[in-house]
């Protein structure tokens, strides 16, 4: 399968128990709505394909279990890993509403035009997204909420924000 076609779903944080069992921290809802059967896919050493058998929600992690993992040792040596999907599997949004990984990479500008930087990741916070850009080597915090992001034109790749005063 081809990697560009892939998109990370959750990361593995660490094992539960001495049986294979993955504790996961989850990017967004779509890998808590995955079903017993269903295929993903993790970078180790190349692209592995795993089968899920279970998986329920603990606190703010998942806990998952895959095929083939068994061991707390076969589980600590993708510690770190993202779990992925084919992008074709997710789930349509709805209108206004993005995956992480179509705004990495957007150019952010603001409504008059003035160049920011970089979307380079998505903070998710108890209240709303936080977009981290990266401006001239700098960290740029920029609340992912109605009355600061103006525009999402993934057509031509631009984030357009009207940064409230302190921000600018």
């Amino acid at each position: 399968m081809d990697k560009a076609v892939l998109v990370a779903v959750g990361k593995v944080v660490k094992p539960h128990g001495i049986r294979g069992a993955l504790k996961v921290a989850p990017y967004g809802e779509t890998l808590g709505e995955m079903k017993a059967g269903e295929k993903l896919f993790i970078e180790a050493g190349g692209q592995r394909q795993l089968t899920l058998v279970g998986l329920r929600a603990q606190n703010r992690v998942l806990i998952a279990q895959f095929e083939g993992i068994e061991s707390r040792e076969q589980a600590e040596a993708i510690i770190g890993k993202d779990i992925l999907v084919d992008k074709d599997r997710l789930p349509e949004l709805p209108s206004g509403e993005y995956y992480h990984f179509q705004l990495i990479g957007l150019s952010v500008e603001t409504k008059e035009a003035k160049p920011l930087g970089t979307l380079m990741s998505v903070l998710e916070t108890g209240s709303h997204d936080v977009y981290v850009v990266d401006s001239d080597g700098k960290e740029l915090l920029i609340p992912a909420i109605e009355e600061v992001i103006s525009e999402v034109d993934l057509l031509n790749g631009k984030l357009i924000v009207d940064l409230p005063e302190g921000l600018q």
